[in-house]
């Protein structure tokens, strides 16, 4: 897909995820939010469902050949399976329930198993991430639209920004491993794919994940961080590959800002 083209479908994309946001953002204002549990255990509320509607009824009007693979719907795929949306109409339902203002809603056009385009809205926060391959990552808030960078590492200082509802003990043990390599550690907490955000303008040096996630978790936020400098890898230093399968789980993995740095070295 050519630059132009990938450029129209972010705009067009942006405006989507706004929709669903403002939708999220109704029910986000409740004094009570009704709350339903999945099979898995997870919770699902009416926010998801309806963030859901909207960007399958949009994604499928810009280009009915691509299916849309997302956490709360299976549906079959169309024409072109290599290339499909993937979305998280509703990303940290735990922290839209906490109402701390840490979730987003994630989409990620996926071609050949890798991210070509990523979309991150964080509703209550007012603000939304693109990032485009090729072309570079942005910024959009009250203030305008403005491009963002990953940093450099600075050895003295390592930023890390971990998960504010689902830390492990192993990723606790990986935080222990790092402050080792570092003379200073700092935390941020954050929830959602706005922890991949982060990376991506500059604010956290690494996020790294030994817990559980799925694929419509991440995706989004790694096209934002790549298109800004980053990486995402799995602990082995490998790439990621998406797939239409809604049961598919990610590896462990982590998302730095800096790749010339040896990271992996640090999880062997």
């Amino acid at each position: 897909m050519d630059i132009e083209k990938l450029l129209e479908l972010a705009e067009k994309v942006s405006g989507i995820a706004l929709k669903a946001s403002q939708s999220i953002m109704e029910i986000y204002t409740r004094t009570k939010i009704e709350l339903e549990k999945k099979e898995d255990g997870s919770p699902v509320t009416e926010a998801d469902l309806i963030s859901h509607k909207i960007l399958l009824e949009g994604l499928n009007s810009l280009d009915s050949r691509f299916c849309v693979l997302s956490e709360e719907g299976n549906p079959k795929p169309k024409l072109d399976e290599e290339t499909f949306w993937l979305i998280d109409p509703l990303d940290g339902t735990k922290e839209f329930l906490n109402k701390n203002g840490d979730f987003t809603v994630n989409i990620a056009l996926i071609q050949k198993g890798s991210p070509l385009m990523g979309i991150v809205s964080a509703p209550a926060k007012g603000e939304l991430f693109k990032g485009i391959l090729g072309v570079g990552a942005f910024k959009v808030n009250s203030e305008g639209q403005a491009e963002i960078k990953t940093k450099a590492l600075n050895k003295e200082l390592l930023t890390i920004t971990v998960s504010r509802s689902h830390q492990t003990e192993k990723d606790r043990q990986v935080l222990k491993g790092l402050s080792k390599n570092f003379d200073k550690i700092e935390i941020i907490e954050a929830g959602s794919s706005l922890k991949l955000c982060r990376v991506a303008e500059g604010l956290a040096d690494i996020y790294c994940r030994m817990g559980p996630t799925y694929q419509w978790d991440i995706a989004a936020g790694q096209a934002v961080a790549e298109a800004a400098g980053g990486t995402l890898k799995t602990l082995e230093g490998d790439d990621f590959f998406y797939t239409f399968d809604s049961e598919k789980k990610n590896p462990e993995f982590y998302c730095v800002g800096d790749s010339s740095f040896a990271w992996k070295t640090l999880f062997s």
